[in-house]
């Protein structure tokens, strides 16, 4: 088992495994960008939450002009990896995680893809209250996580269909199936009401979940 981040994957692998573990992976970023297109802002001021290796990043400098990203994650690994794939990129560099920053009013777009479903409720809470404080009036927080059907014989359903979609991308059936036994032990998924609720609590004026398929969900919220 991986030790240096939360997922099950090391910093050195994350890349390579994340394609064949989560169904539609590469599209979390395309659809991001979308939203983020959408709102029009003129230069992006970016803050990426459990930024891993840097990939959202390094299509996101691609995609945009010239956006400005600080990088957060509290696996000094995965910031290490970043680092070295995007040495030609200027970005600042923070080794902490979502409950622990400390920012006020300076983002226009917040990310979190697949990162805050580690936390526990109460942690949920604090870094979900700390996206807020750190986005501008008008600004996005735009989260993908894995989520949890409410309908116990669904989730159970959804998990073994996850596992099959991960046998048919080059895992045997005993990693499939250690990789689903995690949900609830070492990640905790919250249900799609839930994390709407969560937003509209921590005092988002719009909410909207724009994806979803198997487990995973794609929500932002308009402070």
């Amino acid at each position: 088992m991986n030790n240096d981040n939360t997922t099950h994957m090391s910093a050195e692998t994350y890349d390579r495994g994340i394609i064949n573990t989560i169904p539609y992976y590469s599209e979390f970023f395309e659809q991001t960008f979308d939203v983020i297109e959408q709102c029009g802002f003129d230069k992006i001021r970016w803050l990426d939450l459990g930024c891993g290796t840097g990939t959202l990043t390094m299509a996101a400098i691609k995609r945009f002009d010239n956006p400005q990203f600080v990088m957060v994650d509290p696996s000094e690994k995965m910031l290490e990896t970043a680092k070295e794939k995007l040495a030609d990129y200027n970005a600042r560099y923070i080794l902490s995680d979502s409950m622990s920053i400390d920012f006020s009013k300076c983002f226009d777009v917040v990310t979190a893809i697949q990162s805050h479903h580690y936390m526990h409720e109460e942690e949920r809470k604090t870094a979900t209250a700390n996206v807020y404080r750190a986005l501008r009036d008008g600004g996005i927080y735009i989260s993908f996580e894995n989520v949890v059907p409410e309908d116990n014989y669904v989730k159970n359903m959804e998990l073994l269909r996850w596992a099959r979609y991960q046998t048919g991308h080059g895992k045997t059936w005993e990693e499939a199936k250690a990789h689903i036994s995690r949900c609830g032990v070492n990640y905790y998924p919250i249900t799609v009401p839930e994390h709407i609720e969560l937003l509209k609590n921590t005092g988002f004026k719009h909410v909207h979940v724009f994806w979803y398929s198997c487990m995973q969900m794609g929500i932002y919220g308009i402070k």
